[in-house]
């Protein structure tokens, strides 16, 4: 009887823990295919948006107006969605500082290795674009604010029109450096914007009693 009972028993809990399995499999494949169609969009965004700048302002055969039409499609859906692409910039910008670096050492271009670059020129950007990750890579830690927003936008269509601007040249020129200076300016105002909004949060009275400002806590009100 005992024995009936522990090989009936045995016999129950594998496939309880196998039923039990299937739904953690599912949500995994589920959660997969969610990740990979979220890349492939974000990637189909992303080309838009670098075709409607290219398209808008360095038109080579294409309509101005079709341009306008991918822009006015690619920006909304990068503003609403930055929250989850922001993470994947810093990585970008990672891998351009890394391009940098190996365009240093070598003195030519990465993307095109009989073409010279100089290392003064390389260096330069190269501090650019670590500036850059820098800034970025504090966004990733905080839920954006409206300033983020504009200053992340305005950063990426500057490294757009960079791209495109590199389209028709082959060496760097100061207009490269002026168009990253001013991509770095819009970063480091929504960083000082963050860094005085969260001073303004530590000195509130409430911050130091462990509510917010205008709670029970507080012994203002």
């Amino acid at each position: 009887m005992i024995s009936d009972y522990s090989a009936l028993k045995l016999s129950v809990v594998p496939f309880t823990g196998s039923h039990m399995q299937k739904p953690g499999t599912m949500a995994q494949v589920k959660s997969g295919l969610q990740l990979a169609a979220l890349t492939l969009l974000s990637f189909g965004v992303a080309g838009l948006f670098l075709a409607g700048v290219a398209y808008s302002f360095f038109p080579t055969g294409h309509s101005r107006v079709l341009g306008l039409v991918f822009l006015m499609i690619s920006v909304p859906v990068m503003v609403v969605t930055m929250n989850r692409w922001v993470k994947v910039l810093a990585g970008v910008l990672a891998l351009a500082v890394l391009n940098g670096l190996l365009s240093i050492g070598t003195g030519h271009l990465l993307a095109n290795p009989t073409q010279p670059i100089s290392r003064v020129d390389a260096f330069f950007m190269t501090v650019l674009f670590a500036v850059a990750t820098a800034l970025v890579s504090t966004l990733k830690g905080r839920k954006l604010n409206f300033v983020d927003r504009i200053a992340v936008m305005a950063f990426v269509s500057i490294l757009a029109v960079l791209i495109c601007y590199e389209g028709a040249r082959i060496t760097l020129a100061s207009t490269d450096f002026v168009l990253m200076g001013v991509g770095l300016c819009c970063l480091l105002v929504a960083w000082g914007y963050d860094r005085l909004h969260r001073r303004r949060g530590h000195n509130e009275p409430g911050h130091h009693l462990g509510g917010p400002a205008g709670s029970p806590a507080d012994p203002i009100r």
